[in-house]
């Protein structure tokens, strides 16, 4: 009970955070809850001093429990639900910084005014691509309410948002700037926007990304494939504003008031301020918040002469985080965000002394220790939340730490000085560049290792490998002998792990012919492999990575890559499929367009001299068994004509199994072609309605169908005219990528099979 006593600071706000936390399991928002806590309180007064303190850790669990459970109602109500499908006239002010997508821009907002209703609520506003509003920015729009996405590829879009308040998705064509936010929001709107336009003067692209992504927390100016080498690597957390942003902002602000001549406590008011400042313009996340009340509480500790604590500090932290909404507690940033702090704090110290009769360096043992310890304490939920976990996070933060807090301190620095020296804050900005592309080099060498990204089955394995190095090194009683045992597990588990992850992701070369329709989402994507190659029609959008798919899928070269017509989500990723994986020739329809996407893959095949053909109807390609059969276009069309109109439609034959794939050309097309009975045929153009599809299907008779589309998509595919159409044919089975995830059908010729990811 003594050891109780003394750390009662800790004590009662842990008592605090557990009853905010259990309004998750189950709210208590009612009277009574709060009647228990006063009582409770009044009950201590009569108990004797040893129970006081236990008794005051109950009443703020209980109060904690009340207060969470009428915040989450809170945030579950919402006044635009009840008006999903309707479209008004809105303002809507801008709260986050866009993200941009393929195919919109996503951008965090405050719905102010839809029609005639004043309303202060979260949405979540999607416009359509090109330039974004600024953070801050009041929008007058003719807004269409939606509901959000629901489950897909392991992500619900709809729950996520409900646990940040947000219910409902606004939709808008057309918008324009009418105001700007005031008061304290439009301060930290004003803040951002000055430190982001002078952190970096003068760079772009993705050197620009980097430095905001560590300055910031914001990761939207890196590409896909950037981003997934930060995860891949174990880097991804210096994307995310931490402890030491804040650190370096409140020793920054002290050492310029040492410098000035003035005394330390000025120099504390100072870092106060900076900090506060730091965490206005960067914004609500875990771990700013979390770090900002570390930094404020320590300043305010010296200023009051008070010891400081930093397990206090960290469960303030939390408690102010669940206050505001419970629902943090199951947000992925909250949870890695203390984890790896208290793994810091109990982990890393015994992890240093274990390298005390060892010849490495400080700074190199410092960061094994850290890296470790939050690799250790961050791994299951890494797991849980995403599904893998980075096995290469050790030496990436090694050679990566060296640059870090130079590129941060150079970029606040930069954005102080910008306004007063714009030449001196673009030669910094220009050095910091270079430890920018450093930083991006070692993600992509680290994140591109193989087996840099473990799943579930694989971590088992290395857990309990790396449980076994523990208990060798324990029986062993010099260095010596431990490192060469660790080392010898560790060759033996990257050797044996290896082969499992890659036989987990890998499917067997096929003894026929195997034609996988991608999951992809909205788009069109299908490996078509025998025993002598593969051919790839269409490569989905960008976003779906589908060189990553294919390289999962052990594809390492094709001979044929169909560009069917130049629309995003058929030829989007095309670029990466030929900078990643061999491609024997290209075939392009030559349609008259100004598609970026198919301007890419055409440059990525000259720049590698893989050969480009023109398709055109009556051409064919033969790969072992697999005859593939050119049957439209009959030639580019002119400008301005509906690609799909144009597109590539090809019929693959293997024995008496035979496909058809059509691309976007829809029956107005196909209908007018000489086409043959088929057994598979992949659905025209994601499942839209197509008045001659009954005929068509009388005319094909396939046995199996096959819709790509993506689940929730804003287009109403597949219609159900086209469902009920399909489900009419005799003997024809079909599945959708949205609903079935991957599909891959396999034939000997003769007979097929069909399997799916879901």
């Amino acid at each position: 009970m003594s050891r109780l006593l003394r750390a009662r600071p800790q004590l009662l706000v842990a008592c605090l955070c557990v009853g905010l936390a259990g309004a998750n399991l189950r709210r208590g928002s009612g009277l009574a809850v709060v009647l228990a806590a006063v009582v409770v309180v009044a009950a201590s007064v009569a108990l004797p001093g040893r129970w006081r303190i236990p008794a005051l850790g109950v009443a703020l669990a209980l109060g904690g429990w009340w207060w969470g459970g009428v915040r989450l109602d809170r945030l579950d109500r919402s006044t635009l639900l009840p008006r999903v499908g309707t479209a008004e006239r809105a303002l809507v002010a801008v709260t986050g910084p866009a993200r941009r997508s393929p195919f919109d821009v996503r951008v965090p907002a405050q719905m102010r005014r839809f029609g005639d209703q004043d309303i202060r609520e979260p949405v979540l506003l999607r416009l359509p691509p090109g330039r974004s509003p600024p953070q801050g920015a009041i929008l007058d729009l003719i807004g269409e309410i939606r509901l959000p996405r629901g489950p897909k590829n392991g992500f619900d879009e709809r729950t996520w948002l409900r646990r940040h308040g947000v219910h409902v998705v606004v939709r808008a064509d057309q918008w324009r700037i009418v105001g700007r936010r005031g008061g304290l929001a439009g301060f930290a709107d004003r803040l951002r926007a000055q430190l982001s336009a002078g952190m970096a003067p003068g760079l772009r692209g993705e050197r620009r990304a980097v430095i905001a992504g560590i300055v910031l927390g914001e990761d939207e100016g890196l590409s896909e494939d950037l981003r997934a080498d930060f995860r891949a690597s174990g880097l991804y957390h210096l994307l995310a504003v931490s402890g030491q942003n804040v650190a370096l902002i409140a020793g920054g602000a002290i050492l310029l008031v040492y410098l000035i001549g003035l005394s330390r406590f000025v120099g504390q008011l100072a870092a106060l301020g900076a900090i506060g400042g730091y965490v206005l313009a960067v914004g609500w996340q875990p771990s700013v918040v979390r770090a900002g009340v570390a930094g404020v509480l320590a300043s305010l500790a010296w200023l009051a002469s008070r010891p400081s604590d930093r397990w206090y500090f960290l469960l303030l932290g939390a408690a102010l985080l669940l206050a505001w909404s419970p629902y943090s507690l199951l947000d992925a940033g909250f949870q890695l965000s203390f984890a790896a702090v208290a793994a810091i704090f109990v982990v890393v110290p015994r992890l240093q002394q274990t390298f005390a009769g060892y010849p490495v360096p400080h700074s190199l043992a410092e960061v094994v220790a850290v890296s470790g310890a939050c690799g250790i304490a961050t791994a299951p939920i890494l797991l849980t939340q995403f599904g893998v976990v980075p096995l290469y996070s050790i030496p990436a933060n090694a050679l990566a730490a060296p640059v870090v807090a130079p590129l941060l301190g150079i970029a606040l620095v930069t954005a102080i000085v910008a306004p007063v020296a714009p030449p001196v804050a673009a030669a910094l900005a220009w050095l910091n560049g270079w430890l920018a592309a450093y930083l991006a080099t070692c993600a992509r060498v680290v994140g591109g290792l193989p087996y840099a990204a473990v799943s579930a089955h694989v971590a088992v394995v290395i857990a309990a490998v790396a449980l076994g190095a523990a208990y060798i090194a324990t029986q062993l009683h010099r260095p010596r002998q431990r490192a060469y045992a660790i080392a010898a597990l560790g060759v033996a588990l990257i050797a044996g792990g290896w082969r499992l992850h890659a036989n987990a992701s890998a499917l067997p070369p096929p003894r026929g012919l195997r034609i996988t329709f991608l999951d992809v989402g909205q788009g069109d994507g299908a490996l078509i492999q025998v025993p002598g190659g593969a051919v790839l029609v269409d490569e989905g959008p960008p976003e779906a990575r589908v060189a990553s798919q294919l390289q999962h899928l052990g594809v390492k070269g094709l001979s044929l890559l169909v560009l069917t017509h130049p629309q995003r989500d058929h030829v989007g990723g095309a670029e990466q499929v030929l900078k990643k994986l061999s491609v024997g020739a290209v075939l392009d329809p030559a349609i008259p367009s100004e598609s970026p996407d198919e301007r890419a893959a055409r440059a990525a095949a000259r720049e590698r001299g893989v050969r480009i053909l023109v398709a055109r109807a009556g051409e064919g390609f033969t790969i072992g068994r697999l005859k593939v059969r050119v049957l439209w276009p009959d030639g580019p069309g002119l400008s301005g004509d509906d690609p799909n109109n144009h597109a590539i439609v090809l019929v693959a034959s293997y024995g008496q199994t035979d496909a058809l794939f059509t691309a976007d050309a829809e029956s107005d097309v196909t209908g007018h072609l000489q086409l043959p009975p088929v057994e598979i045929l992949k659905v025209a153009h994601h499942g839209s309605a197509d008045l001659g599809l009954g005929d068509e299907l009388k005319e094909l008779r396939p046995r199996i169908a096959v819709i790509s589309v993506g689940a929730g998509n804003d287009y109403g595919h597949p219609t159900p005219a086209t469902l009920a159409t399909l489900g009419a044919a005799p003997g024809l089975a079909v599945y959708r990528t949205d609903l079935n995830g991957r599909v891959v059908v396999e034939s000997d010729g003769r007979s097929i099979s069909v399997r799916t990811s879901r």
